[in-house]
């Protein structure tokens, strides 16, 4: 089975908890992508609401720094992917194809020069909220309400010159349609679900069937979020939990949109999807439950995929 996964906070938690990449007790580890034919994944650094300015920006280069170690160390079995091809050229190589992103716009602590650095980096996504406010917009679960501010809306304007994927998860529903108005090329919700769950979190979170269709009618992504909280309630966020959002997905349309940004080691999971060693199980419930294999592949890689290659 191939898998490309929009979302990850691993890079973090290995900072954080200074667990090696190869092999640890997170979500996610090098030893255990064994389990696919192919594997891409996107690796996001969060940038916590707490940390602003210069703070923020540190920290983003602290865990930067002990990820890039983390790859030469496994340098046989991972690369950095800056564009379309060097993912191809990672996958041919049997690599896991890493790219970089931030989860989190306050990285840029209000200064538009912070996104040539991040560029420079390698980081070819960024989410451009978390939950809260932050200098370039308001995020689901603040009291504000706002939209893109005008730095915001430079932000936006240069991450589409230097063909930087601008990420609307996490991004409130006024600021989601005001990047759909100002961008004039695909975008993405990384790690989103549909909103048919009936609890809190998720009626903040998760995307209305008007900005489902908003990104298919765009040409965008959606990746399938496996947090508990937005995939079910009372204990159902299982595997049938995220059968039904997918069907939910395609019922809307979106078959050539859907792909996953798992939210792996940002976030409690059901147990039966607790790691990506789980994945090949899902496909195989999925496959039983309905979803043709052809659709599966394009949600688990070829969606991804194409996504990337085109707009990197």
């Amino acid at each position: 089975m191939r898998f490309l996964d929009f979302h990850c906070d691993t890079a973090g938690e290995c900072f954080l908890q200074q667990k090696p990449l190869w092999k640890n007790d997170l979500h996610i580890d090098l030893s255990r992508a064994s389990c696919f034919s192919a594997y891409a994944q996107v690796f996001a650094i969060w940038i916590p609401d707490e940390k602003r300015g210069d703070a923020a920006f540190q920290y983003y280069c602290d865990v930067l720094e002990n990820f890039r170690k983390e790859v030469q160390k496994n340098a046989a079995h991972i690369a950095i992917c800056e564009n379309g091809k060097d993912l191809q050229a990672a996958l041919r190589q049997q690599k896991t194809a890493a790219v970089l992103a931030v989860e989190g716009g306050a990285v840029l602590g209000g200064r538009l020069e912070k996104l040539d650095q991040l560029y420079r980096d390698g980081v070819r996504l960024m989410t451009l909220t978390w939950n809260g406010d932050n200098e370039i917009a308001s995020g689901c679960f603040s009291e504000t309400n706002g939209g893109l501010t005008p730095f915001g809306q430079r932000v936006v304007d240069k991450m589409r010159e230097k063909r930087m994927l601008v990420d609307v998860s996490h991004l409130n529903e006024r600021g989601f349609y005001e990047v759909a108005e100002r961008l004039d090329a695909p975008f993405l919700a990384s790690h989103s679900n549909a909103k048919i769950v009936d609890n809190p979190y998720a009626a903040a979170r998760n995307l209305t069937d008007d900005q489902i269709r908003t990104l298919i009618r765009l040409h965008g992504l959606i990746g399938i979020n496996l947090c508990a909280d937005f995939l079910g309630n009372n204990g159902d966020t299982g595997f049938d939990a995220v059968l039904r959002h997918i069907s939910h997905f395609l019922e809307l349309g979106a078959d050539s949109c859907l792909a996953f940004g798992c939210d792996f080691d940002g976030c409690t999971v059901h147990e039966s999807l607790n790691g990506i060693e789980h994945l090949p199980e899902l496909f195989s419930y999925l496959l039983q439950h309905g979803i043709s294999e052809p659709q599966l592949e394009n949600i688990f890689f070829e969606n991804g995929l194409a996504f990337l290659v085109a707009n990197l």
